[in-house]
């Protein structure tokens, strides 16, 4: 059976990504489109449709003269880590509690979260207020 060039696109960038050192690759699309002899749009849908959350991928992208595409395969563990906005938002009101924040800065913090991740999946939005926590517990020196 022969594959489409949309099969080929999408295995071509499964092998760069498992040959990976971190599951992580950045490509440009010009140059993708280039070597599969097709306009960088093609390469935008495979990106768009078999590399999206669903299916254990983080994309990323900028556009433009020096733009790229960045593939990054998530595993089981890592979507699972993290905490809920709830967690941090408790988390924040703890500090506050121990005079380790200010109101300002508890209400700054809460708004980042709601509004600073409001397009990012939950799943990566765990993995980002669990990381925020961690530099949060630094920044205060928390044992």
């Amino acid at each position: 059976m022969k594959k489409s060039l949309a099969d080929k696109i999408e295995q071509y960038l499964k092998v760069l990504i498992e040959r990976s050192e971190n599951n992580e690759i950045e490509i440009q699309r010009a140059e993708l489109a280039e070597t599969f002899a097709c306009v960088p749009s093609q390469i935008t849908y495979v990106i768009g449709t078999r590399f999206n959350e669903t299916v254990g991928y983080y994309t990323e992208s900028r556009r433009g003269g020096k733009g790229f595409v960045r593939i990054t395969r998530i595993d089981d563990a890592q979507v699972r880590a993290g905490i809920s906005r709830k967690d941090f938002f408790d988390f924040i009101d703890q500090l506050l509690e121990r005079q380790l924040v200010t109101e300002n800065e508890s209400r700054l913090l809460k708004y980042l979260a709601v509004n600073g991740f409001r397009e990012i999946p939950s799943e990566l939005q765990n993995q980002l207020f669990s990381k925020l926590k961690c530099c949060l517990e630094d920044f205060v020196q928390l044992p």
